[in-house]
């Protein structure tokens, strides 16, 4: 039969418009709980929807039907690159859009996604970046938010898969393709993950497993060794974390883009050591091949005022804030060039003397981050430091309006009573607070500063018993308590106390001569000179973090 060339382009165009043009692939496993809002979220905006379950036991298959889902079933292998490629396998889209059963997408987004696949594409771009927000612990407004870098977004060909059985990436065979990756402002949020302490240990315990499969295939891929490292440190292993982090930076090309990220982790690593000497080692070199990496700054503030190099510190922490970076890939939390960068450049400011630049820098905060609770404290306390009384009210009965900040604001009451001189109901606003607040450690601490300065010392010495007996592991609260002792002539329950006070903070110099002058006023002339011993080694600085000053969050 003869067909025209009319027929063959209208044949053509037929088959264009059936194919879709943007397919969403995904892999769930037991999701039942997150799956319907991910899904409901991203049905809009693609034009079909693959999903590979791995051996759900819950309604995850039926639920993924039921929003006109092709549901595919593949056998976990431990391998999440080759159930990822499985779902690519079975999509009919142009090109192919990934996200988590635990990922949801709004309107906005949604909308941009679909204008992408539908837009023009350069034809050396095989790749679209967008990020994944991984917001704070519900209840946990203070620890911020982190932004993950991933290409999720790519052609539908055959030679571009994932690769690397945990933690899965696709860029690398876009690169052996020779195609570029485009940046977008696209978002999706990923907000189901377990957080609980029971979650987090099955997370770990599996990606060690996985990871553990993978060294021993790719013995020192500098990608599975960061990987490695960066499970150690989340989980606390530091001399494990530090390990696999330098052996990943010797191995690593300097332009990959886990290098950033290991230097970071490998400081922080340090840190939690205190290893001050080998954390502002490590920030150096890493500066020297990322002069402005902004983590890699504001980790290095860190250690320095950790360590009193002050300027040091304001010179760090205002570069990070300059934030003169290209684009590049990133697993960062964005408060580290805005109000967490803030905060600690005032807590350099006032450790320097300068409560004029502190209370500039902490007006930005609180206008930056209204919920933000460090910030909001730290402005009241710097406005009472300055005797600037009448704006302290007024930034206290801005809080007492917001429901979240009432204890913040009772307590700074209480200190504002204080510095006027009116230390009794000053007590009596610190004593409410504790009872309205009995959880809160911000209004216990208070209230004993405040009684160990101004009352009897028995009231005092409750206020720290009760503060201890929230707090056990305060090795300040115990360092107090045997100091109240002391004044009260009792040296055995000064002794007691101060020992647990240094087995919690054994570098703490000041409570090694407290106890040696109490178990000599005891008799005890042995045990006295061990501890002055003790005190003369601890005289090495440690990086113990100054108050008020915040960490980078750090959520994969």
């Amino acid at each position: 039969m003869f067909v025209s060339g009319r027929q063959v382009e209208e044949v053509a165009r037929h088959q264009c418009r059936e194919r879709p043009r943007l397919s969403l692939c995904m892999i769930v496993r037991d999701n039942e709980e997150t799956l319907e809002p991910c899904l409901a979220s991203i049905r809009p905006w693609v034009d079909e929807m693959v999903v590979v379950d791995t051996g759900s036991l819950d309604n995850t298959p039926k639920i993924a039907e039921a929003f006109g889902a092709r549901v595919f079933h593949f056998e976990w292998c431990d391998s999440f690159s080759a159930a990822r490629n499985e779902s690519l396998r079975h999509a009919r889209g142009e090109w192919l859009f990934w996200m988590d059963s635990d990922d949801t997408i709004d309107a906005e987004n949604g909308r941009k996604l679909r204008e992408l696949a539908y837009g023009p594409h350069q034809p050396r771009t095989l790749g679209y970046v967008m990020q994944v927000h991984c917001p704070a612990q519900e209840g946990d407004a203070d620890s911020g938010l982190t932004v993950v870098d991933h290409v999720k977004m790519f052609p539908d060909d055959p030679q571009i898969r994932f690769e690397f059985r945990i933690h899965e990436q696709v860029l690398p065979s876009i690169r052996r393709l020779g195609g570029n990756v485009a940046w977008t402002d696209v978002f999706v949020v990923h907000s189901g993950s377990d957080h609980s302490p029971e979650g987090l240990q099955r997370k770990y315990d599996r990606d060690l497993r996985i990871l553990n499969l993978e060294i021993e295939e790719k013995p020192d891929h500098p990608f599975v060794l960061f990987n490695l490292g960066m499970t150690h440190t989340y989980m606390e292993r530091y001399d494990l974390a530090v390990r696999f982090l330098q052996r990943c930076l010797q191995v690593s090309d300097p332009s990959e883009t886990h290098v950033r990220k290991a230097y970071a982790l490998l400081v922080s690593s340090f840190q939690s050591q205190n290893q001050v000497h080998e954390a502002w080692k490590t920030c150096r070199e890493g500066q020297r091949a990322l002069p402005d990496d902004v983590e890699l700054l504001f980790r290095q503030g860190m250690v320095a005022h950790a360590t009193g190099r002050l300027e040091d510190a304001e010179q760090a922490y205002r570069a990070a804030l300059a934030d003169r970076e290209e684009r590049h890939f990133t697993s960062i939390d964005p408060g580290i060039v805005g109000y967490k960068g803030r905060n600690n450049l005032a807590a350099v400011y006032r450790d320097m003397g300068r409560d004029d630049l502190a209370e500039a820098q902490w007006r930005h905060v609180v206008a930056e981050a209204p919920d933000f609770r460090e910030g909001q404290r730290s402005l009241g306390k710097t406005l009472i430091r300055q005797r600037k009384y009448v704006s302290a009210e007024l930034q206290i009965d801005r809080m007492l309006r917001e429901g979240a900040l009432r204890c913040d604001a009772m307590v700074l009451k209480g200190e504002l009573l204080q510095a006027t001189g009116d230390v009794p109901a000053a007590t009596g606003e610190l004593e409410d607070a504790v009872r309205e607040f009995p959880d809160d450690m911000e209004a216990h601490q208070a209230l004993c500063k405040c009684l160990f300065g101004h009352s009897d010392l028995k009231r005092a010495e409750r206020a720290f018993q009760q503060l201890i007996e929230f707090s056990p592991e305060d090795g300040a609260a115990h360092r107090n308590l045997g100091i109240l002792y002391l004044r009260a002539g009792n040296h055995e329950d000064a002794v007691h106390s101060l020992r647990e006070s240094v087995r919690l903070r054994p570098e703490s110099v000041a409570t090694w001569q407290e106890l040696a002058g109490a178990l000599e006023a005891m008799g005890k002339a042995d045990e006295a000179s061990n501890a002055r011993r003790q005190a003369r080694a601890s005289q090495t600085p440690t990086a113990a973090q100054p108050s008020g000053m915040l960490e980078e969050d750090e959520i994969n």
